[in-house]
C-alpha cells in the first residue's frame, strides 16, 4: 500500500506507520494528502521529526469535522496525545492552502514516538466512523437551528 498511494513510490514510498492514515484520509476526508511522516528520532534517540500528514482540502466542513473528531477522540481517552489540524503551506511557490494533521504539542522528550505512532493507527482505524458521526452531529445541530428560525 505505501508504494501504491505515493506520488513517487521509488524515491518516496509512504512510511509504514503513517500509510494507513494517509490511505484513510484519501478515502474519507475529502482531502488529498501531499506529504507525510511517521516521525523519527535522531541518532541519539531524541525527537527529531514529528508524525504528521499534510493535505489539501476544498472542503472547510471536512476540515472542521476532522478537527472536531480529533477533539472527541481525545476527550474519550482514545488518543495518547492531543492532535490538531493547522494551516500551513507546502512550499513558498505553491499558492494552495495546505493543512497539517499533527500532534498539538511540540515533539520533544515529553512525547513518546511510539505513542504518537499508535495514535496515527487509532486515527486511521476510526476515521470513517469519526467523520460520519461528526457530520451527523453537525447536520442535527444546523437543522435544529434552522427549525428554530422558522
Amino acid at each position: 500500500m505505501p508504494r501504491a498511494i505515493s506520488s513517487d513510490p521509488d524515491r518516496h514510498p509512504i512510511e509504514p506507520a503513517v500509510a494507513p492514515l494517509v490511505f484513510a484520509m484519501k478515502q474519507v476526508v475529502a482531502s488529498q494528502p501531499c506529504w507525510s511522516c511517521e516521525g523519527h528520532l535522531d541518532l541519539d534517540g531524541r525527537p527529531w521529526k514529528s508524525p504528521r500528514v499534510w493535505f489539501y482540502s476544498d472542503s472547510m466542513v471536512a476540515v472542521r469535522l476532522l478537527t472536531d473528531g480529533l477533539n472527541n477522540l481525545a476527550r474519550m481517552g482514545k488518543l495518547q496525545a492531543s492532535w490538531r489540524v493547522s494551516v500551513t503551506y507546502s512550499d513558498p511557490t505553491n499558492a494552495e492552502t495546505t493543512f497539517s494533521l499533527e500532534p498539538a504539542q511540540p515533539f520533544d522528550e515529553a512525547n513518546d514516538l511510539a505513542a504518537l505512532q499508535e495514535d496515527l493507527s487509532t486515527i486511521a482505524e476510526t476515521l470513517s466512523a469519526l467523520m460520519s458521526r461528526q457530520a451527523l452531529a453537525l447536520y442535527r445541530e444546523t437543522m435544529g437551528d434552522a427549525r428554530r428560525v422558522r
